[in-house]
């Protein structure tokens, strides 16, 4: 499903972290990386572009551990005004089919959260975006705990029309994953609202699995009910998913205004990256 990856990166210490477990990319299809550096002119910034043979240097040594995974690898270094919006633009110019991008912002003190630019990419993104969490060890160090491939993959779904390219995804994706952990959750406004939705989640879970494991994968199916993001954690955390799959707009808990603190939040407390999928023209 995913052939060529754009990784964006920044020039900070979580970039090390975030490369030492992308060669788990090949799991996923991914076959050729681009490593996409953008300076920000107008910041204080400008002048790393002076210093190209440094930065080339700087993501050279990044694309080793890809490339010794037999991942082909090329490098881009831009400069612009709009980091997110130059992002974007070379994931195009690259014809590229997943973004992936760190969920850290610039200042290492106030622990981890969703930068600015991972926020406007995933907003503005109409590829699959994939949020990689950064574990901060004090000021500056940084590292993220990563497995051998997709053990374990945990598609969550509230069954809306803005589903389907997840729901596709984590299709396309089953035959290279262990498991594949299905779950809906209820939120306490639908369980009062409709009695029997229950009875048709089940069901729709049912349809999913039946789907995933026609791919030639292998499902299980999970009901919950409280706050989406909590509950979608706490199953991540329990089955030690080592992916979770997400629409990017949903029907009620993730609305395309709030969609990067609501990326935040499912990352940072499941603690492990998240794939957000946006609706493609042909699901609608």
């Amino acid at each position: 499903m995913f052939r060529t990856a754009l990784i964006a990166l920044d020039h900070s210490a979580a970039q090390g972290p975030l490369i030492d477990c992308l060669s788990d990319l090949r799991n996923m299809g991914v076959a050729r990386v681009i490593l996409a550096h953008v300076v920000r002119l107008g910041y204080g910034q400008g002048a790393e572009y002076a210093n190209r043979e440094a930065l080339e240097a700087w993501l050279a040594a990044r694309a080793a551990p890809l490339r010794e995974a037999g991942l082909d690898v090329e490098i881009d270094i831009r400069a612009a005004g709009d980091v997110a919006a130059d992002i974007l633009q070379a994931a195009a110019d690259h014809g590229a089919d997943l973004i992936v991008i760190g969920s850290r912002g610039q200042t290492m003190l106030r622990g981890l959260f969703l930068g600015s630019v991972a926020r406007e990419v995933i907003r503005k993104s109409t590829l699959p975006v994939r949020l990689e969490w950064i574990e901060v060890n004090g000021a500056e160090a940084c590292e993220r705990a990563c497995h051998a491939g997709l053990r374990r993959m945990l598609l969550a779904s509230d069954f809306s029309p803005h589903a389907r390219a997840a729901e596709a995804a984590a299709t396309m994706l089953a035959p290279r994953a262990g498991v594949v952990d299905i779950v809906h959750v209820i939120s306490p406004a639908e369980a009062g609202r409709y009695t029997r939705w229950q009875v048709m989640a089940r069901a729709a879970l049912d349809n999913l699995a039946h789907e995933i494991e026609a791919a030639g994968g292998k499902a299980e199916r999970h009901l919950a009910e409280g706050k989406p993001s909590e509950q979608i954690a706490r199953l991540a955390a329990e089955r030690d998913a080592d992916l979770i799959v997400v629409g990017k707009h949903g029907a009620n808990w993730v609305e395309s205004m709030v969609i990067g603190s609501t990326a935040a939040a499912l990352c940072e407390i499941a603690r492990r990256p998240v794939l957000m999928v946006p609706l493609r023209k042909t699901d609608g």
